[in-house]
Order: structure tokens, then sequence, then C-alpha cells
């Protein structure tokens, strides 16, 4: 499952999106016991420069990574590989289960 950083920061106007993010990590590791053997994990990512945030004025995006790259523990926004190879932590690990890895910058950290 794909979650996201929203499901722990209160973040004005993502009461929506916080509360499925929390409730897909809430499910997991309950769900990795009930259907096990087979494996369900998690990665939430923060914010991730994708095309998604191209529809926003350049300047204003520009903006908004950079107040929040200041606010993360490693100084910047995240890349797409990075969750990609998170994702591909958990698809390969036959030996992870019932995780949710954040991805996120260390925003909880700050």
């Amino acid at each position: 499952f794909i979650t996201g950083a929203a499901a722990r920061r209160a973040i004005p106007r993502m009461s929506g999106i916080a509360a499925v993010n929390g409730a897909i990590e809430a499910m997991i590791r309950p769900l990795a016991r009930e259907l096990a053997p087979t494996r369900v994990n998690a990665v939430s990512p923060g914010l991730i420069d994708t095309p998604y945030w191209h529809g926003m004025p350049a300047e204003q995006r520009e903006a908004m990574f950079a107040q929040t790259a200041r606010g993360l523990a490693v100084g910047r926004v995240g890349r797409p590989q990075e969750v990609a190879d998170a994702v591909l932590f958990l698809v390969t690990n036959g030996f992870t289960t019932g995780t949710v890895i954040e991805c996120d910058g260390g925003v909880g950290l700050v």
C-alpha cells in the first residue's frame, strides 16, 4: 500500500487525506496477521517532487518546496526514485510484514 505523511501530521485542508492515510496505516498490522503468510506492508511518502505538482505555477511550487525543505531533517523534498526504492525493498524482502516505511525526509523529527 501507499499512504502518506498526512496520516501523522496536522496539515490544514488535508483532513480527508489524513483520514484515508491513517486508516490504511492502521490496517497494515492486523491485515498482515489475517493474511499471513502473505505479506502486507506500506510506504508513506512525504512531499515528493513529481509531475502531480506541475499544474501549480513554477514559482509557487518552488516556494512550497523550499518552505517544506526547511522543515525537513534532510533539508529537501523527496524524489520519486526514493519512494520506488522503499517499495522495492518491501517487495523483495520476504521477511518484512506488517510494516509502514516512512519515506518522508524526517518530517516527524523536527
